[in-house]
C-alpha cells in the first residue's frame, strides 16, 4: 500500500464494484473525467468487473484516511524501451472533489512510478474545459506539451484535448511526503 498525507493507494478488490458501477454510470463524473454525457459506456457490472480484472491490471483504488474508497488512479500506453507511461485518475466521491486528494493520490503515485518502476516520463491528457484537472497536473510538475484540435465531443461542440508530460528529472516532488 502506497501511503500518502490524505490518501492511500492499495489494489482494486470486489468490494470495490459497486463503487466503480456508480462512478461509471454517473453523468457529472464522466463529464469531468472523460468529456463524456452522455456517458460513453454505460456500463453493467459484469463489464465492469471484466474491465477491472482483465483490461485496467494496472488501475488502483484511492482511499481516504478512514479507509473509503474516493477514486481510482493508474496507467496504462507502457512504452519499456522508453520507459513511458500514459497516467490517470479520478475521484468518484463527489465530497472529496476540489480537497487535495488528488493531487495527493497523484503525487505519491508519480513517485512510486518514478521511484520502484523507473518510469523515465509520464504523460496525462484531458480535455479543454477541466481546469481542475489541468490545475493539479500542472501543480505536480507537468508541462503542456500538445493539443489534440476538437479530439473531444462535449455537449453537442468539440473541445480540444490538453497533453501534458513530466520527466522524472524535472519532477517538483522529491519534497512531498510520503508516509
Amino acid at each position: 500500500m502506497l501511503i500518502g498525507k490524505l490518501t492511500h493507494i492499495r489494489p482494486l478488490d470486489d468490494g470495490d464494484l459497486e463503487s466503480l458501477y456508480s462512478w461509471y454510470n454517473d453523468p457529472e463524473f464522466s463529464y469531468w473525467v472523460s468529456g463524456n454525457w452522455p456517458p460513453a459506456t454505460m456500463l453493467r457490472r459484469e463489464e465492469i468487473e471484466r474491465k477491472m480484472y482483465e483490461e485496467d491490471e494496472y488501475r488502483y483504488a484511492i482511499i481516504d484516511k478512514q479507509g473509503q474508497l474516493i477514486g481510482t488512479v493508474g496507467y496504462d500506453e507502457i512504452n519499456i524501451p522508453a520507459r513511458s507511461a500514459r497516467l490517470f485518475v479520478g475521484i468518484g466521491s463527489k465530497e472529496h472533489w476540489g480537497r487535495g486528494y488528488g493531487f495527493d493520490a497523484l503525487a505519491i503515485f508519480i513517485q512510486f512510478l518514478f521511484r520502484q518502476w523507473n518510469f523515465h516520463r509520464l504523460t496525462a491528457e484531458t480535455w479543454q474545459k477541466n481546469t481542475r484537472a489541468l490545475s493539479c497536473y500542472q501543480k505536480l510538475g507537468f508541462v503542456i506539451e500538445g493539443t489534440l484540435r476538437e479530439a473531444y465531443y462535449v455537449n453537442g461542440e468539440y473541445c480540444d484535448g490538453i497533453i501534458l508530460g513530466l520527466l522524472r528529472k524535472d519532477c517538483i516532488l522529491t519534497n512531498y511526503e510520503v508516509l
